[in-house]
């Protein structure tokens, strides 16, 4: 009989369940506040946690700002080299066409300088001579398609804008005087600006 009252008295190792330690019954989990300090290590007050919260997203809206700034200026920048580059393209597409126009121009006028001589033009075979007329036409047609405009002939009024006088040929007609007697090197205009002033001679 003792034996079997000792036997319930004993604790039943066997079947005993192990403590739960990780669970919400336990006293020994607290929930940690953050708490915000000074620099003397004292508790902020909520005014001067307000104040200092305030003082951060003031400092946080201001380096926001200056990031919007510098990438404004970055696209700025950008936009303005694009339109750079577009110009230097022109720029450069207009050099290209004016260096050409002044090798085609040097042999227009050895062209202008061979018919001027009336005399010597008109004892040139025909067919050779209307042959080389036609090839300068063209070239002329095609300067003005590129928007080279070709002028001065004898009779014009003497404009020193546009022409550059290299001597005066006397007449007695007053009407003729301050008008261009000879065309030495015809002028060209592109498109309305003038490019090469012409050289004539003027009735004086």
């Amino acid at each position: 009989m003792s034996k079997n009252k000792n036997t319930e008295n004993e604790l039943d190792l066997d079947n005993m369940e192990a403590p739960n330690v990780g669970s919400d019954n336990t006293d020994t989990d607290t929930d940690e506040e953050f708490v915000e300090l000074n620099d003397e290590g004292e508790e902020l007050s909520g005014k001067d946690q307000i104040k200092k919260l305030r003082d951060k997203i003031k400092k946080l809206e201001g380096e926001k700002a200056e990031y919007l700034n510098s990438w404004q200026r970055a696209l700025a920048d950008y936009k303005n080299r694009e339109m750079q580059i577009e110009k230097e393209k022109k720029e450069w597409g207009g050099y290209a066409v004016k260096r050409f126009a002044e090798d085609l121009l040097v042999v227009m006028d050895t062209y202008d300088a061979a018919k001027s001589n009336r005399e010597a033009w008109e004892k040139v075979d025909q067919n050779w001579r209307v042959g080389i007329e036609y090839i300068f036409t063209t070239f002329e047609m095609k300067l003005a398609d590129q928007g080279f405009e070709k002028y001065s002939k004898v009779g014009d009024i003497f404009d020193p804008a546009i022409h550059e006088g290299l001597g005066t040929v006397e007449t007695a007609n007053e009407s003729d005087k301050n008008k261009i007697a000879q065309v030495i090197m015809s002028g060209y205009k592109y498109k309305g600006v003038l490019f090469r002033a012409a050289k004539v001679k003027v009735w004086g």
